[in-house]
């Protein structure tokens, strides 16, 4: 083999040389740096002990222990199932409210009407959702989640006062046209014109 042609053992041999010189050059000059680190340290340290001593000295309360505190909380314990008895208690005193609630109620319109007079408010079928979000907005006196309101379509459709129809996963409502009741009126106009 002539010398003038490197193989590829020796300029592997020559780049491991190179990287094992950059390597040790990086340890040394880190642990300077950590030297150099670990000096201030100790001498954070020793200046430590002195300001705590020093404030010893003059009677003030440890800042780094009331801080401690402040950060080293511990949430408080969530409520286990045997502790039912107490979430009763406020049910109990709540419930003269919604008797209270319910009397003023007997005045407004039964759910499912409010219901059935969204429905009839739109030319297109709308879902549960659709229909609690109208019925938030325009009685915002009642509280009513998306099941109520859906339990209500669902009770007008088996009173006949409107339709389901399913569009892929999606349910949606709307209100039975009365197409025969509105022919009529009509026809008999064209033959009172007439």
């Amino acid at each position: 083999m002539p010398e003038g042609n490197p193989t590829l053992q020796s300029q592997y041999a020559k780049q491991v040389d190179a990287d094992l010189e950059r390597n040790t050059r990086e340890q040394e000059h880190i642990r300077s740096e950590a030297a150099a680190l670990q000096a201030q340290l100790e001498e954070l340290q020793k200046d430590h002990e002195l300001l705590v001593s020093l404030q010893a000295t003059l009677g003030t309360p440890p800042v780094e222990q009331a801080k401690a505190a402040k950060t080293a909380t511990v949430p408080r314990a969530r409520r286990t199932k045997t502790s039912t008895d107490t979430d009763k208690r406020p049910r109990k005193t709540a419930k003269p409210k919604t008797e209270a609630k319910g009397k003023a109620n007997k005045a407004a319109p039964p759910l499912r009407e409010l219901v059935v007079a969204v429905l009839a408010g739109h030319q297109e079928p709308r879902s549960a959702a659709e229909v609690a979000q109208e019925l938030a907005q325009t009685h915002p006196e009642r509280t009513l989640s998306v099941t109520v309101v859906r339990n209500a379509l669902e009770a007008s459709v088996a009173k006949n006062q409107s339709v389901r129809t399913k569009q892929q996963k999606s349910v949606y409502y709307s209100t039975i046209k009365k197409e025969s009741a509105a022919e009529e009126p009509t026809a008999a106009r064209s033959t009172v014109d007439a």
